[in-house]
């Protein structure tokens, strides 16, 4: 299954309290970026980093993130 695939499927299952709380995280997570653009570079070399992280154990099924964060902001 793709990331596509994974991420509209994780969006059918929430409810809409549940996507009030995702919308809100993305926006925080965009907001503290600040007015930055990436190069291609940079944007492989993070991928690169993701890779590395998600090979060495450092990544997290999505259903248990979601149960986290429902968890988190009581939903």
């Amino acid at each position: 299954m793709s990331t596509l695939d994974t991420t509209v499927s994780m969006i059918q299952k929430c409810t809409e309290d549940e996507l009030q709380v995702v919308q809100q995280v993305i926006r925080q997570f965009f907001l503290n970026r600040g007015p930055h653009t990436t190069t291609k570079k940079q944007f492989l070399e993070e991928l690169q980093i993701s890779r590395g992280q998600h090979q060495g154990g450092q990544s997290q099924e999505a259903g248990e993130a979601l149960a986290e964060l429902r968890a988190k902001y009581g939903l």
